[in-house]
């Protein structure tokens, strides 16, 4: 694969976890904790495992992150979902990779 071929495709894998982010923030979670999430977004990122391996896959978290914070959150919510985002794919990497 070449590197343009696979830089255009992490770039649709983000704006794919960038959507499914903000689609995210619309569902209201029945659950009494403050800031928790379905992790939709976390579909993308397991898709990148799978494809490309563990380091895009970070790369893919982080950019969302970033992204998504933007869109709209401060800088807590910006280290809550990058800390989530990374810690569950390290999980999902560990959990595939066995």
């Amino acid at each position: 694969m070449t590197r343009v071929r696979k830089m255009v495709l992490l770039s649709i894998l983000i704006s794919q976890a960038l959507v499914l982010h903000v689609i995210e923030r619309a569902i209201p979670v029945p659950v009494p904790v403050p800031g928790v999430k379905l992790g939709l977004a976390n579909i993308i990122s397991l898709i990148t495992i799978i494809l490309f391996g563990y380091k895009e896959a970070v790369v893919v978290v982080t950019i969302r992150t970033l992204l998504g914070s933007l869109f709209g959150g401060g800088l807590s919510s910006f280290m809550y979902s990058l800390a989530g985002g990374l810690l569950s794919t390290s999980v999902m990497a560990l959990m595939y990779l066995k």
